[in-house]
């Protein structure tokens, strides 16, 4: 019996089950977790009342002063766990969907999701009386948003291009509806809709976090269900059903899970684009593999979304500026850069 391991492999034994590991890819996803750490200790050491990352270390292991405990637990961590949790969710929601239709521009904020989840969140913060942030409506616009994709794409394996199109459009139309929905409202009651649109995340709170974070953390078992078809998926259609893959039935799955998460990204901090694109972008080139792992990929948003809140926080400081903007300028400068590459390739 030949027991040879492929180079770049690690082999775990587990009682009976041999389990192969990617050598890279498992690296660069301790990287990843290692950088995410770093500059999640680095963001909550800065603000108007800058603390050292050795009192932020203290003050997370107890043994902090009395005004750190409250800058640390009560201001500043409640932001940094909001950017968290919405970077690991458009990275996940981003490399489902860019494998799923087998192209790198379609991602949540492309193809009218994170719209349709705006819109519900805008309509409900803005027409209903609510004592909370209404996070839970989030879902539901994604979900309008995908049964109108379903409905005008029902293949989006094979005819990715016009997903993206149809998304495109989808975008358009409910971003218009969303702001002519804010603009029949008095000024006076736009000011945290309006900032929350542009990708905000300092009035983040645990009562949005932490719902968000347990709805993902129930979903993880069914995404590493869903690794295999959707690894096989990237062979193509045909491929995938010879190899025993239910192809409608694993496309509309995805494309479901894929949608709720991007929805409760979205719900966090509003609808931040470019992360779920440049994510598994990243992750991808980490990996030197085209198709990007999904828990790297997770980990790739996270650490873009906040190091794009720690750099707009400090050039814009003492200013609150929405965290949205700063992944507007940096994915602008990589589409370009995409563009321009395929070009030179093409040619």
């Amino acid at each position: 019996m030949n027991t040879s391991i492929p180079s770049g492999v690690w082999r775990l034994q587990l009682g009976k089950a041999t389990v192969l590991l990617h050598r890279r890819t498992w690296l660069m996803t301790l990287l990843m977790l290692i950088t995410l750490l770093l500059l999640f200790v680095l963001s909550v050491s800065i603000g108007s009342a800058d603390m050292s990352m050795r009192e932020v270390i203290a003050t997370l292991g107890g043994q902090g002063s009395k005004l750190h405990e409250i800058m640390v637990y009560k201001i500043r961590l409640p932001r940094v766990t909001g950017v968290v949790v919405a970077g690991l969710a458009m990275g996940m929601a981003g490399c489902l969907i860019q494998t799923l239709v087998r192209n790198r521009l379609a991602t949540p904020d492309m193809v009218g999701v994170n719209e349709g989840a705006s819109l519900a969140v805008i309509v409900f913060a803005l027409y209903l009386t609510l004592g909370s942030w209404p996070w839970w409506a989030s879902p539901l616009g994604a979900a309008l948003a995908a049964v109108a994709l379903f409905v005008l794409c029902r293949r989006p394996g094979e005819q990715g291009y016009l997903f993206i199109i149809i998304g495109i459009a989808i975008s358009e139309l409910f971003n218009a509806v969303g702001e002519f929905a804010m603009s029949t409202q008095p000024l006076t009651h736009l000011g945290s809709v309006y900032l929350w649109t542009m990708g905000h995340f300092a009035h983040v709170s645990y009562q949005t976090t932490q719902p968000i974070t347990l709805i993902l953390l129930a979903l993880c078992p069914l995404m590493a269900l869903i690794n295999r078809p959707l690894a096989l998926l990237r062979f193509g259609d045909a491929t995938a059903r010879n190899l025993g893959v239910n192809v409608p039935l694993v496309q509309l799955g995805i494309l479901g899970l894929a949608i709720l998460v991007a929805s409760l990204g979205t719900a966090i901090g509003g609808p931040v684009i470019f992360v779920a694109m440049a994510a598994p972008i990243l992750a991808s080139w980490l990996t030197r593999d085209n198709l990007a792992p999904i828990w790297l990929a997770a980990l790739c948003g996270a650490v873009m979304l906040m190091g794009s809140d720690i750099l707009v926080r400090v050039l814009a400081q003492p200013n609150e500026i929405p965290t949205g903007i700063m992944t507007r300028i940096l994915g602008g400068f990589l589409l370009l850069f995409l563009l321009i590459k395929d070009r030179q390739w093409s040619d």
